[in-house]
C-alpha cells in the first residue's frame, strides 16, 4: 500500500475489551465531520495496564493516510466489537 500511515494517540477502551483486542486486528475508524468517512486502522499495541479509577485501558492504532487527506488533530470514533 502506498502512502503515509499515521499512528493515532491512544484510544481508550473499557476494561471489558481487554483480552479481546490483539495487535494486527483491523478496526473501523470514523473521523469527525466534515470527512464522514470510515478507514480501517490496525491495532499496533494494547496496554497491559488498567486504570482502576476509570475502568479503562489504552490501545494504539495505525491507519493509512495517503496524501495526508486526514489533517492532524481530528477527533475520531473507533468501532471496537464487544
Amino acid at each position: 500500500m502506498s502512502g503515509v500511515k499515521e499512528e493515532l494517540d491512544k484510544a481508550v477502551v473499557p476494561v471489558s475489551m481487554v483480552g479481546k483486542l490483539v495487535p494486527g486486528m483491523l478496526v473501523p475508524v470514523a473521523p469527525e465531520s466534515p470527512r464522514n468517512t470510515t478507514v480501517a486502522a490496525q491495532v499496533t499495541m494494547v496496554d497491559r495496564v488498567i486504570d482502576a479509577a476509570s475502568g479503562t485501558s489504552g490501545v494504539r492504532l495505525e491507519l493509512p493516510n495517503p496524501k495526508y487527506r486526514l489533517p492532524a488533530g481530528l477527533k475520531c470514533e473507533v468501532g471496537f466489537r464487544r
